[in-house]
């Protein structure tokens, strides 16, 4: 009885509930997000169980044909003791993990099943990769490797074997390995408690499905397959439980096990499914919860109608887009500012995003600029979302930004160390020597979240002599000139050397002046 077919829907669902979950952060939504999380966690909570009562089944269709013929099932027996160890073994550490979390959220007294704290962004960090966590998350990822290996190696079916390495894989996203980040840092740093859980909640459903399909294998061995017939159940298989309003729902109805000489009789709601339809079963629901229940039935061997009831349901969404700056929750006049859009379930290629007022909007790849107008500073910056869904454009939302010039940069100084380390000097103690080997004067902003560079259009330099007579000297460009260098000649150890009247030009066109660098001769 391979579940291969639904253990991939059912990845597919849930990969987009936790992008749709996460996309709706950016929108700056969390108490829903967060609540969301918990439904996606009670439905993984679910699967886990049904995937457990089939798997013990199993077990003891097993341990039925072991005992009642030891040395044609011993191999398969001692496999799947093994099996059970080791799924038991590395499901019980990741339940240990999920508690470690919920206790760093809420206290020693947590429920894991009922988070208070589902937004705190340290307790993951913490526990999974901060060295008082004891680095649990670099052993989780050598467990699950070691596990992966270990069932795909038993596994002799190559669709099935790739179904288990992906949904178990350890290697980071794309977009990680262009940050430089580990699977453990893309899946656990700063990530909200209520996420990180959900996160190793589908690891533990992903688990169960590797266990499945060895145990399927293992059967199909020892000739289990009358055994396994008697456990029919209907099953609904939905590709996601989350739709947008106007898109259908789609799920499979499928028998665990099949009989591929004749097809199944699917009655959904008193309508009976058309048999081209090919156990497909397609709606488009009203937005909010929607329910929907029927049975499907097939003939025994013996003339006799065997039918499995079942019931379902799924929730149809408004449609939702992600507008996110990369840089802050504001854009820059005169500046191209790199922006995130996206809309869950939907190829980049096939969202279309414009400005609806502020300035302009360019796409290059999956990347987006945002060049807000100089003339817009204090103004609002609003972005328009479209996509293209089932051939038709349809609206999903808009953004709104402010629009600030940009901030002013600082200047400073740039040299090198006796380890011929660079280094960067802005104001205070600087020997002389360092001075007189600096070429030029830079400018630039650099507060962590910028990191914008300026031209230094011209500068003064100012020194007092012995009797207080003050001189000043001229540069119309970066570069300190002759007699500026000259004049920090004259500098004696205590003595100040002012560079003033500092003007400098930023990407934005506007041309400003800075305050003030005094450098005390050390």
């Amino acid at each position: 009885m391979a579940l291969s077919r639904g253990q991939l829907t059912r990845q597919k669902m849930i990969n987009l509930m936790y992008l749709v979950f996460i996309a709706m952060l950016a929108l700056n939504v969390p108490t829903e997000v967060l609540d969301g999380f918990d439904l996606v966690n009670e439905n993984l909570q679910e699967s886990i169980k049904i995937a457990d009562e089939r798997n013990k089944q199993i077990y003891t269709d097993i341990n039925a044909s072991y005992e009642s013929n030891p040395e044609k099932t011993q191999d398969s027996y001692s496999r799947a003791l093994n099996v059970r160890s080791k799924t038991d073994s590395l499901f019980n550490y990741i339940e240990y993990l999920k508690l470690e979390i919920a206790k760093e959220s809420d206290g020693k007294e947590a429920d894991v099943n009922n988070l208070k704290s589902k937004d705190n962004l340290s307790a993951s960090t913490d526990i999974m990769i901060a060295p008082e966590g004891g680095y649990q998350g670099e052993n989780l990822k050598k467990l699950l490797d070691s596990y992966r290996e270990t069932m795909i190696a038993q596994i002799p079916d190559e669709a099935k074997k790739n179904i288990v390495r992906n949904t178990l894989s350890t290697e980071p996203s794309r977009k990680a390995k262009k940050e430089g980040k580990s699977w453990v840092l893309s899946s656990f740093e700063n990530m909200p408690s209520i996420a990180a859980i959900t996160y190793l909640t589908e690891l533990q459903v992903n688990m169960k499905q590797a266990e499945s399909e060895v145990l399927n294998d293992l059967v199909k061995n020892i000739d289990l397959k009358d055994v396994r017939v008697n456990q029919l159940s209907a099953f609904v298989v939905p590709q996601s439980k989350f739709v947008m309003q106007g898109t259908p729902y789609r799920a499979e109805i499928i028998l665990a096990a099949v009989d591929t000489t004749q097809r199944p009789r699917i009655v959904i709601n008193g309508k009976e499914l058309p048999n081209e339809k090919n156990d497909l079963f397609e709606t488009t629901g009203s937005r909010g919860l929607n329910r929907f229940s029927g049975f499907i039935e097939v003939v025994g061997r013996d003339g006799t109608p065997f039918k499995r009831e079942f019931s379902e349901e799924f929730t149809v969404m408004e449609p939702m887009a992600t507008i996110a700056p990369l840089l802050m929750d504001v854009v820059y006049a005169g500046y191209s500012n790199p922006i995130s859009i996206s809309v869950p379930g939907v190829p980049h290629q096939d969202v279309v995003a414009t400005v609806v007022k502020g300035g302009s909007l360019t796409a290059s790849g999956g990347t987006w600029t945002a060049t807000p107008s100089t003339s817009q500073i204090g103004q609002k910056f609003v972005i328009s979302v479209s996509a293209r869904m089932n051939g038709t454009l349809r609206p999903i939302a808009q953004k709104e930004f402010r629009i600030r010039a940009l901030p002013d940069p600082s200047p400073y100084i740039e040299y090198k160390d006796a380890s011929n380390n660079p280094k960067v000097f802005k104001r205070g103690n600087l020997a002389r020597s360092i001075l007189l080997g600096t070429s030029n004067l830079k400018a630039a902003i650099d507060d962590g979240i910028l990191n914008i560079p300026f031209t230094v259009t011209g500068f003064s330099t100012i020194s007092l002599d012995a009797m207080n007579n003050r001189t000043e000297e001229i540069s119309a460009g970066s570069s300190f000139t002759e007699r500026q260098k000259e004049q920090m000649r004259g500098l004696t150890r205590g003595k100040e050397l002012i560079i003033g009247k500092i003007k400098v030009r930023g990407p934005d066109g506007i041309e400003r002046e800075l305050n003030a660098m005094i450098i005390r001769i050390i």
